[in-house]
């Protein structure tokens, strides 16, 4: 199971709007219904609602075992603008990933590209086939991801798919809107919820250098 911070248009946008800020989320919904219904949309049109399904789509994954079964199980909890009603609880098969704030460069480095690309490819006039025909044409230039990994080599796994994420959009002409200390937990079976690295409480001041973190972790 992984997550991954992210500074997206969260709470922070609900608690600097007082006063009007519950009207922010229907507004938006009401514009990606609009735009989703069109039989066709126009370039920008197409920028926009790719624009308002990343921005205000999220999720998060409850993970664990029970102490008299000790049989791991996850489960992944989903939102978007799409939804008019709260979204099914999905179990997660094991190996399974999730990645929700900043998927590009994960998306991209897994499946070969990541969903605006693709659809701003099938829209683009340019190709002729489906969808299933793009996806059969990428698919074999796919990395995939690792299955069945040691937990050591699970852990850092994680880790460097989070700070290349990061790193990326720093580098990339886009907004940095991912950053800060990485920080990694992991459950086992027969251990209880561990800390592998944990930030300090003045991680934002000291910019959060991996070396403090580091020390503190052991």
């Amino acid at each position: 199971m992984k997550t991954k911070r992210d500074r997206g248009p969260s709470s922070t946008s609900a608690k600097s709007k007082a006063g009007g800020s519950g009207a922010v989320g229907p507004v938006r919904q009401q514009r990606v219904q609009a735009l989703r219904s069109k039989a066709s949309r126009t370039p920008d049109e197409d920028g926009e609602l790719q624009y308002l399904l990343q921005a205000w789509s999220g999720g998060f994954c409850i993970g664990g075992y029970l102490m008299h079964d000790r049989t791991p199980a996850a489960f992944e909890i989903r939102y978007d603008p799409t939804l008019t009603s709260p979204g099914p609880i999905d179990p997660l098969a094991v190996g399974s990933t999730r990645f929700w704030g900043c998927p590009n460069l994960i998306n991209r480095l897994i499946f070969g590209l990541d969903e605006s690309l693709f659809s701003t490819i099938l829209r683009s006039g340019k190709w002729t086939g489906s969808a299933q025909d793009l996806f059969d044409l990428i698919r074999p230039c796919c990395l995939g991801q690792p299955f069945d990994l040691p937990i050591r080599e699970a852990i850092d796994w994680v880790h460097a798919s989070i700070y290349t994420a990061i790193k990326t959009m720093k580098f990339s002409h886009m907004a940095p809107v991912c950053g800060g200390p990485v920080e990694v937990a992991v459950i086992t079976t027969d251990r209880k919820f561990r800390w592998v690295r944990h930030k300090k409480c003045d991680a934002a001041i000291g910019e959060g250098g991996l070396f403090d973190v580091d020390r503190d972790s052991r």
